[in-house]
């Protein structure tokens, strides 16, 4: 009887158990009469599907809702089952891909006469007689929807909202953007404001139950901005599933949007992904297994080639080694490896590898690849770069730059702007390089330095590529894994103390940016060891233009080995480092490293790796010098040698 009223018990139990559970709503063919310009939506859904099932999702929790089926009324339809089936304790993730419009306030709610939207299917960018915003999905409406999710869940649910859409703006160069159409209103509709947005606007404030679940919402863009695309994929979708494959342990919200912040300064710098809500609770209540990252198989070719649907965008390069073990094992290393082998062909989202022993059985579901040593190959260095021949008529300026990045491998001139990295132009008297994703500026070089010019121009296209390449390089072995931040403080000049420290979230904008000032921002530095080792560490900085400079230690912080040695589990808050800032106004990356041996960028950042104190003591700065060498030549692809740690960002502005 006891045994029966136990398994009564557990079956009970296993129902009543919190579930994950997700909707993926992805718009890319639109209808031409809708002039709406078809975008790469669906491209994005393998994207987040992987990233839920590799964080405990099912398969059959998690619904994908596909062009023509996300009408209005099937995403309404859609979110009302999903509420229906949902219960208390859930946690909830909805992603959206596709158009985003203002359109002008239908309530007077608005400070600004806008309201925000997503654009389902059947909704036409603009006004008409016929058509007037009826199939719009409103921030009005998207606020009670999320309410209704929040009171259901309950305080020990949680409810995720990413839109990878844009909400305004116009026509655009460098890249396919997602939106682009004006304010949808009426001819004779006059704006209430016309000052600059911060945030998404996407948050409705509504009513809420007693004890609502925690809420986070994660947009692509701020208010006022377009949303690009990147090689295919939606700009936050992509940095999203990065941001998740990097993941370490027992994260936050605030922690994942640092991440997605770090890659979508890589990939499209001059956009703004915001966050709101409840960004400091754990990522999914923290319930994910520490489970070392492998990639499954999907194909085997031959019993010793394998093909597995991961590449670049997983940091999976040519001369990438890995081990082949039994699916379910949640750490590998030589003693329980089945297999080894090599990527020989690594794409953007798939690769080739070739196994040092064949396998015995050809069913591919039995098999999962882990990463033993990492590869860093030749294209992550790569620029595109398109020379504008109606401004640059000096011939010598495009034969030039062809000749050093031939030369020197470092990338190609290209004859579409839209599918460079770097466009040249000319202004007046001024040679100007543009990142051609959103078309930002990194620097010039005035036309009137003779023949300085081309080796200055070259130099800036150096620069650029490094840091793009520094910025992108991710180093994950979790057995160093360290976070650190900025912390605000109050500094007394007089004393040259540091005297109380303020709220973090006072530096924080509502974009979710972590903004200082010129005139009165003092800042000192926060390092943890989330290992179980002692870690070394070191942090550089890198600008707008690719140029690295030394963080920590630096000429004013000159720490030791020692002094930068964290032990296990320790937090450390470096006081006597206090950090003002000066112009230029621009958005940086701090990118740190930790290793299990001393490690000290700041010879060879100051030296620009041409030689310095001392050869590299740690492999890791070795790798970080050889990274100054302008031809990678016959060397071919840098494999890791010795490169072991674990990188983590922070992103920070500079404004007025």
């Amino acid at each position: 009887m006891k045994k029966i009223i136990l398994l009564l018990f557990i079956l009970f139990s296993l129902q009543i158990q919190a579930k994950k559970r997700a909707l993926i709503i992805a718009v890319g063919d639109y209808p031409k009469e809708s002039k709406w310009g078809a975008i790469s939506s669906v491209n994005d859904v393998p994207l987040i599907k992987n990233s839920l099932l590799n964080n405990g999702f099912l398969e059959e929790d998690i619904v994908v809702l596909l062009d023509a089926n996300a009408t209005k009324q099937g995403i309404l339809t859609a979110l009302e089952t999903l509420q229906s089936k949902s219960g208390k304790g859930d946690i909830i993730v909805i992603h959206y891909s596709g158009h985003g419009q203002q359109i002008f306030d239908d309530n007077g709610d608005e400070i600004d006469g806008k309201d925000e939207s997503i654009v389902p299917y059947d909704a036409f960018a603009r006004y008409s007689d016929i058509y007037k915003g009826q199939n719009h999905l409103r921030d009005d409406e998207i606020g009670n929807i999320i309410t209704g999710f929040r009171n259901k869940l309950g305080k020990k649910g949680q409810l995720l909202v990413i839109l990878d859409s844009c909400h305004s703006g116009s026509a655009t160069r460098g890249g396919k953007a997602r939106g682009g159409q004006p304010t949808f209103a009426p001819l004779d509709w006059v704006s209430k404001s016309s000052e600059k947005a911060e945030g998404s606007a996407m948050f409705e404030k509504t009513k809420l139950d007693k004890d609502p679940a925690p809420f986070i919402m994660i947009t692509g863009a701020s208010a006022d901005e377009l949303n690009y695309e990147y090689e295919g994929f939606g700009s936050l979708s992509y940095a999203f599933s990065k941001a998740m494959t990097d993941l370490g342990t027992d994260f936050t919200y605030r922690q994942l949007f640092s991440k997605i912040n770090a890659n979508m300064l890589v990939i499209t710098p001059r956009q703004t992904p915001t966050i709101e809500g409840d960004i400091d609770y754990k990522l999914f209540k923290g319930e994910y297994v520490a489970q070392q990252l492998y990639f499954e198989i999907n194909q085997i070719t031959k019993p010793d080639i394998i093909q597995v649907n991961a590449g670049k965008l997983n940091g999976l390069f040519n001369n990438t080694t890995v081990f082949i073990a039994a699916a379910g094992t949640s750490k590998v290393d030589a003693s329980n490896a089945i297999s080894t082998g090599t990527i020989t062909n690594a794409n953007f989202n798939s690769a080739t590898i070739k196994l040092d022993n064949a396998l015995a059985d050809t069913n591919y579901k039995k098999y999962w690849v882990f990463v033993d040593k990492p590869s860093y190959g030749d294209d992550d260095y790569a620029l595109k770069v398109f020379i504008d021949d109606k401004t640059v008529t000096d011939k010598s300026i495009n034969d030039g730059v062809t000749a050093y990045l031939t030369e020197n491998q470092l990338g190609e001139i290209v004859l579409d702007s839209l599918k460079s990295d770097v466009i040249i132009t000319k202004e007046k008297s001024t040679y100007v390089l543009n990142s051609s994703k959103g078309i930002v500026p990194i620097d010039g070089v005035p036309s009137s330095r003779g023949t300085q010019k081309l080796d200055l121009i070259n130099e800036k296209l150096f620069n650029y590529a490094h840091g793009q390449y520094l910025k992108g390089l991710s180093l994950k072995n979790h057995d160093y894994e360290f976070e650190f931040k900025l912390l605000p403080v109050e500094f007394n000049q007089n004393t040259n103390k540091v005297e109380v420290f303020k709220s973090e979230d006072s530096f924080y904008s509502s974009s979710g940016i972590f903004e200082v000032n010129t005139n009165d921002s003092y800042v000192v530095l926060q390092v943890t060891n989330k290992s179980d080792r002692p870690v070394y560490f070191s942090i550089i900085e890198i600008n707008s233009k690719g140029e690295i400079n030394p963080f920590m230690p630096n000429n004013n912080c000159t720490l030791n080995n020692n002094e930068r040695k964290l032990e296990p589990g320790k937090t450390m808050v470096f006081k006597d480092c206090v950090y003002s800032f000066g112009p230029p106004y621009e958005r940086l990356l701090l990118k740190g490293f930790a290793t299990s041996a001393p490690v000290n960028f700041q010879p060879t950042v100051e030296t620009r790796g041409e030689g310095g104190v001392r050869a590299g003591f740690n492999p890791l700065e070795d790798f970080i010098k050889q990274s100054y060498t302008k031809s990678r030549g016959s060397e071919g692809n840098n494999t890791s040698n010795g490169v072991d740690g674990y990188t983590t960002e922070f992103v920070y502005e500079i404004i007025k």
